[in-house]
């Protein structure tokens, strides 16, 4: 009898502790604080891994979804060769805009860079959403020349080079020297292939370092259309 007396009481004690318990979680907020403070854990794993305002722009992407409100899917421009962002936004319930509003890793002024070598020169990463070639940039070996030949450029389909761009060139040749094209095509714009800058004839190109071509962003915008930002990355109007 005793024996179940005190098995009764330490049951009673047990559930005594265990309301007391729930009663202090409830009053110290401990369900609510362990949401956000795994909530808050796992957004800065997703920061660390798809970036703020960089890589997929997931920190941006997040912050703009908890600041506005979207009727539409967004269209999202990432100037990054990388995966869509869409993803993070993305509501399956709605239609995307036809119009691009979001602009990732976004450059007003975008650029090829050409390394030399040896007989030609090979591009160096990808520009992308670009309807303008300004201007050819030469870096020189700190060395000037003159140029009377063809500059020849070919971009690289399925391993066989596509002529793209020619022009004849009648020129003095200096460290910094930018050539001005001005010719309106959307061929350079690439996610893969690479290009190749090459002159027709002239020997002349161990003399050069690199070349630059300079493109104008086909997106152009005013500080007063943009809505949101950070660093470079924009929600418009």
């Amino acid at each position: 009898m005793r024996k179940k007396n005190k098995i009764k009481r330490n049951i009673n004690l047990n559930i005594i502790i265990i309301f007391l318990l729930i009663i202090f979680l409830i009053k110290s907020d401990f369900f609510r604080k362990s949401y956000f403070l795994n909530q808050d854990g796992y957004t800065k794993r997703m920061v660390s891994k798809y970036g703020y305002c960089n890589k997929e722009s997931y920190g941006f992407l997040l912050d703009l979804k908890k600041k506005y409100k979207f009727d539409l899917n967004p269209k999202i421009i990432n100037y990054d060769v990388l995966p869509s962002s869409n993803w993070i936004i993305y509501n399956s319930s709605q239609d995307f805009e036809k119009k691009p509003r979001i602009f990732l890793n976004y450059q007003k002024e975008l650029s090829l860079i050409f390394n030399n070598s040896g007989k030609n020169f090979k591009s160096q990463g990808h520009v992308q959403y670009t309807n303008l070639l300004e201007s050819i940039t030469f870096i020189t070996k700190n060395e000037n020349f003159y140029i009377n030949d063809n500059i020849k450029i070919y971009k690289i389909f399925n391993g066989k080079k596509k002529l793209i761009f020619k022009k004849y060139v009648n020129e003095n040749i200096e460290n910094q020297k930018k050539i001005y094209v001005n010719l309106k095509t959307e061929k350079f714009n690439s996610r893969w292939e690479k290009f190749y800058f090459e002159l027709e004839n002239s020997n002349h190109s161990n003399k050069i370092d690199k070349v630059i071509l300079n493109f104008r962003n086909k997106y152009q915008f005013r500080d007063e259309d943009v809505l949101f930002s950070k660093k470079n990355c924009f929600y418009i109007k």
